[in-house]
C-alpha cells in the first residue's frame, strides 16, 4: 500500500462522481488513504450542485457515461473553474497497488496542472493591473484612458448620451517639490487621487493622465453636470490640508480645470458622422483655464 501523499497533495480535493453506492465508497476509502480531501456524490446533477458551491481540485468520474448533455454542463461549469476531470473505467475489484499508484499520479499530475494554472492566472492578472494603473496613486493610468474613452464615445454614440472629459492640473505643485521634496510632492498626488476617487460618481473613471494632472470621464454627462462636478471638485482641493511631512503646517493647493463635453448628433442619416476628440478639447480647455489664473474653470463644447 502507499504511503499518504506529502503535504502539498494533502490540501488536494477530490470529488468522486459515481453511481454505486459499494464502489463509490470503497474509491473514496482508499483517495483518503492516499492524503486526500474526498467528496462524492452519485450523478453529475448532484456533482454540479457541489462544484458551484464548492469547486474540488480534481473531479474523478466513474461507471457513467462520458458523454451526453450533463456530461456537457459538468465540462462547462468544470472550464470555468479550471477544474480538471479524469473519467475512469469502473473496477472489476479492489484496488491493486498498481492501480493505487496510477490513480495517485493522475490525481497529482492534474493537481500540480491546476495549481500551475491558478498562478499563471495570479501573475497575468498582476501584470494586467501594473499595465492598466499608475503605482503612485493606484488609479487607471494613461494606456488605460486611452482605451476607455473610445469605447465610452461609441456608447454615448448608441445611445445619444453627453459624455464630459475633466482635466485636473495641481496648481504650484512644481513648488512643493523644490520647497519639501519629491516624496512630498508624491504623498501630495495620493491625497490628490483620494480627493478626485472621492468627490466623483461611482460610474466616473479617473485616471493619472501625467505627472500632476488627473482625467475624469463623467459618463452620461451634460455640460451643467460636467461644471456642478468640476466646482464640487476645486472647492475640495482647496478646502483641503495637504500632509506635509517636511513641516508641521499643512500645504495648501488648488487646481485649474479644462472640461470638453459632447453631445451626439442624434438625427437620422447623421450617426456617427463626426469623431469627438474629447481629450485633446478638455487640454485646450485646461490651457486656457491656467492662463486665466490659478484655480480656475474653463468649459469647452465639441461641436
Amino acid at each position: 500500500m502507499l504511503m499518504s501523499s506529502p503535504a502539498r497533495t494533502k490540501a488536494a480535493v477530490v470529488l468522486v462522481v459515481d453511481p454505486d453506492p459499494i464502489r463509490q465508497r470503497e474509491t473514496r476509502d482508499r483517495l483518503v488513504i492516499l492524503g486526500y480531501t474526498v467528496r462524492s456524490a452519485d450523478d453529475y446533477e448532484a456533482a454540479l450542485g457541489i462544484i458551484e458551491i464548492t469547486p474540488p481540485d480534481v473531479v474523478v468520474v466513474t461507471g457513467l457515461p462520458a458523454e451526453g448533455d450533463l456530461w456537457n454542463d459538468l465540462q462547462t461549469e468544470l472550464n470555468k473553474w479550471g477544474v480538471p476531470a479524469m473519467a475512469l473505467p469502473p473496477a472489476d475489484g479492489p484496488l491493486t497497488d498498481a492501480d493505487e499508484r496510477d490513480l495517485k499520479l493522475r490525481i497529482d499530475a492534474a493537481v500540480q496542472t491546476r495549481t500551475l494554472q491558478d498562478a499563471l492566472m495570479t501573475e497575468n492578472a498582476r501584470l494586467s493591473a501594473e499595465r492598466l494603473h499608475d503605482p503612485l496613486t493606484g488609479l487607471f493610468n494613461r494606456r488605460y484612458i486611452m482605451i476607455r474613452v473610445e469605447e465610452e464615445i461609441l456608447r454615448s454614440s448608441r445611445r445619444g448620451h453627453p459624455l464630459s472629459c475633466m482635466l485636473i492640473d495641481a496648481d504650484d505643485l512644481a513648488g512643493v517639490n523644490e520647497n519639501w521634496g519629491h516624496q512630498t510632492g508624491d504623498i501630495v498626488l495620493r491625497d490628490m487621487a483620494h480627493l478626485i476617487t472621492r468627490t466623483m460618481r461611482a460610474s466616473d473613471v479617473a485616471c493619472r493622465y501625467r505627472d500632476d494632472q488627473f482625467l475624469v470621464l463623467l459618463t452620461d454627462t451634460d455640460a451643467a453636470g460636467a461644471q456642478i462636478a468640476a466646482n464640487r471638485l476645486r472647492d475640495s482641493i482647496a478646502g483641503y490640508n495637504f500632509f506635509n511631512q517636511m513641516s508641521s503646517e499643512p500645504i495648501k493647493l488648488t487646481a485649474s480645470i479644462g472640461v470638453a463635453y459632447w453631445q451626439p448628433i442624434t438625427k437620422p442619416g447623421q450617426e456617427g458622422t463626426w469623431e469627438p476628440q474629447l481629450i485633446g478639447l478638455s487640454e485646450r480647455a485646461l490651457k486656457a483655464a491656467k492662463q486665466s489664473g490659478k484655480n480656475r474653470l474653463v468649459i469647452l463644447q465639441a461641436t
